[in-house]
């Protein structure tokens, strides 16, 4: 038979390949078979896949984000209507009507306008005038002591006379007093947007204390 292989090679027989799920069989000492099971991987299971935003989802967000803007927008007009309106101080009243003189007792110290205009009014047997309920020292409001018959300042211990006079405590000088008169119907008036200083000789004036 004629060789038709040129190089006189012999002809490359491919390899035969073992199905890969075939076991493997090998022999043991004893001359019995042992059958080698194939490795098999498991296989995994494939991922979840996204699932896109629902329609009550982009509702809900979409309601969210138009709600934090209309925050956002109000603030700001917050801001520019502050701007546009000038800031206005409703001080109290600096004048009142404190009554009657038959309504303040003769040697009494009268507490009734203290809490609303920081007024204490007081009579003597000679005069009535009203005093100021801030201390002279840091601003504190005192107290009256009718046992002891003086004002005890509760911050740091300033006393002062019936009159208004300073005697103990750090206080610098007396209370200060308002200007007191007479209305044409006869009621008491008290102006504090002026006031008197002892220390000042101003309590001699005539508009701050009435003759009683």
């Amino acid at each position: 038979m004629e060789n038709t292989n040129p190089e006189n090679k012999p002809a490359e027989v491919p390899p035969v390949k073992a199905p890969e799920s075939a076991p493997v069989v090998k022999q043991a000492p004893d001359g019995k078979p042992i059958i080698a099971k194939p490795i098999t991987r498991p296989v995994e299971a494939p991922l979840p896949k996204e699932e896109g935003m629902d329609r009550r989802s982009f509702v809900k967000w979409l309601t969210i984000g138009w709600a934090a803007f209309a925050a956002v927008v109000a603030g700001y007009g917050t801001l520019m209507l502050r701007f546009l309106f000038p800031n206005v101080l409703f001080e109290p009243k600096q004048s009142f009507n404190a009554g009657v003189v038959d309504d303040y007792v003769i040697g009494e110290v009268s507490e009734r306008f203290k809490e609303r205009y920081g007024v204490w009014i007081v009579r003597d047997s000679e005069k009535i005038f009203a005093l100021s309920t801030v201390c002279t020292h840091l601003g504190c409001t005192p107290n009256w002591l009718s046992n002891e018959q003086k004002y005890k300042c509760p911050c740091h211990g300033s006393g002062f006379y019936k009159n208004g006079v300073n005697f103990e405590g750090p206080a610098p000088r007396p209370l200060e007093r308002f200007k007191i008169a007479l209305s044409d119907d006869g009621d008491i008036i008290i102006d504090k947007s002026k006031k008197f200083q002892e220390e000042k000789g101003e309590w001699s004036d005539p508009e701050s204390f009435l003759l009683a």
